[in-house]
């Protein structure tokens, strides 16, 4: 046979087979068209566990709530070569953004809202950490396009705040649509309302030293009419409320770093500045996150010895005669159980520390005392502990108006543990807690207030990269560089 004959009868066979082809090759087992509550489960799975592994890694060490032992000091002192968040949120974003349009193809405005909050949460999060980041033209990263332009901060807060506010509009706890697929709040759109309105309080502050600079947000008037318009804008009300993820002793629902090696686990200890203001404070909360030391343990006296930050991998292996004088992150909370600790995007006390600022600020009228303490009960009872008698009136625990801005947010601080980098992106926005660089860093003495850019975007994006390190930094991509936000 020919070519051309033998190019006829295939011709013929494909088409002969295309009027049944359809029907064949359809599983009936599966469903046409994906539903939303398919997607939700590692829509908010996804975001969670890169935020606590970042705290895990990153966060925590940037602002001394634990320090680096051993093997791999380098972060703790500031060798930030690679940190970041970048490949892991947009990567996230994917699957929002996938949510998102299957809610809209369905017209189920209820996933659409959920989706537009896990999306401004993570947005607000890379644009805290990088400073300009790609957002409008965010879907040609996510479609595998390299080479979206970045927006300016301003621009994607504003974006941030109408998505947050959109959200709280269309969810509709009322309706009748179903639900399902809510591993963080059980089907309860009410509280993903809250979460939506609390996390706008949160942005707005962010915002704290921004107020006029961005056209259509007025940041303190937006603050005042969410607090004072529950009704409308409900927001966290008691740790019930709480946005924090369950995890369970099954994958792929287990704490993220249950899955380390535990010699890797055990070169996190507790550092000794964190350490040192829960021993002054007489603070539950320490044994929460800690473990007293193992010599301490063997010998009948219990004792927590936190490790500066930043030593050199030999001094911090011999610090206070090695590691069975120094103490560990809580063992059985943060490695051994896989459903102990839970990943948190949001807490009822940082809504109250919030508040509390606020007040402080004059931009509400609630009394900053009560708003202050109240969040350090709701720190404590979030952990199951009680506040110590006498807790409360402690010399630099005891409200004192004078120093209100720095009581608020020493106290908030301690309740943004193992929360992303939130303590990080308050203390740069606020200058508290007062904290020293860590000790023999290799960044002269100064303390990271940015991520770099991910050396992809230098290759694989470097006119909108370079376009964007210029209009910022005048060209220096660095650690040290403020962005827009704290300009």
């Amino acid at each position: 046979m020919g070519a051309t004959a033998a190019l006829l009868a295939l011709l013929l066979v494909v088409g002969g087979c295309d009027s049944h082809f359809e029907s064949v090759n359809t599983n009936p087992n599966e469903p046409e068209e994906v539903n939303p509550d398919l997607l939700l489960p590692n829509t908010i799975r996804g975001p969670v566990n890169t935020s606590v592994l970042q705290a895990h890694t990153t966060g925590n060490l940037v602002l001394q709530y634990v320090s680096k032992v051993s093997f791999d000091t380098e972060i703790d002192r500031y060798n930030w070569t690679g940190v970041g968040y970048w490949d892991e949120f947009y990567g996230d974003l994917r699957n929002v953004e996938d949510m998102i349009d299957v809610a809209q193809e369905q017209e189920n405005p209820n996933y659409e809202g959920v989706g537009l909050i896990l999306r401004s949460w993570i947005y607000s999060k890379l644009t805290n950490a990088y400073g300009d980041v790609p957002y409008t033209e965010a879907h040609r990263v996510l479609e595998g396009e390299a080479t979206p332009a970045y927006d300016h901060q301003e621009d994607i807060y504003r974006g941030i705040l109408d998505d947050l506010e959109e959200a709280n509009d269309i969810l509709d706890p009322a309706s009748n649509q179903l639900f399902r697929g809510d591993i963080l709040y059980d089907g309860d759109l009410m509280k993903w309302k809250k979460l939506a309105n609390s996390l706008r309080l949160r942005v707005l502050m962010t915002l704290s030293e921004k107020q006029g600079e961005i056209e259509g947000v007025d940041v303190q008037g937006e603050f005042q009419e969410i607090v004072n318009n529950p009704s409308q804008y409900p927001i966290f009300e008691s740790n019930a409320d709480n946005a924090a993820l369950d995890y369970l002793e099954a994958r792929p629902n287990q704490w993220p770093p249950h899955t380390q090696r535990v010699g890797t686990f055990r070169t996190f200890r507790m550092s000794q500045t964190l350490t040192g203001v829960l021993q002054d404070f007489d603070d539950p909360r320490l044994d929460v996150f800690a473990d007293p030391t193992e010599a301490s343990v063997e010998a009948g006296t219990p004792e927590f010895v936190g490790v500066p930050n930043g030593l050199t991998d030999d001094a911090s292996e011999d610090f206070n005669g090695g590691r069975e004088n120094q103490s560990s992150l809580n063992t059985e909370r943060y490695f051994e159980e896989p459903n102990e600790a839970e990943g948190l995007i949001m807490t009822r006390a940082e809504v109250l520390f919030l508040k509390a600022e606020a007040a402080a600020r004059g931009w509400i009228n609630d009394d900053v005392q009560t708003l202050y303490e109240d969040g350090i009960v709701a720190s404590m009872e979030q952990y199951d502990q009680s506040v110590p008698e006498g807790y409360l009136d402690q010399p630099d625990v005891a409200f004192d108006p004078n120093r209100a801005i720095e009581q608020i947010n020493t106290q908030k601080w301690i309740a943004l543990f193992y929360t992303g980098m939130e303590g990080w992106f308050n203390w740069r926005r606020t200058g508290y807690p007062e904290i020293e660089p860590s000790e023999s860093n290799v960044n002269n003495d100064r303390i990271p207030v940015r991520f770099r850019y991910p050396e992809s975007e230098q290759s694989l994006n470097a006119e909108s990269y370079q376009e964007a390190v210029d209009r910022q930094f005048q060209g220096a991509d660095n650690i040290n560089e403020e962005i827009w936000l704290v300009e």
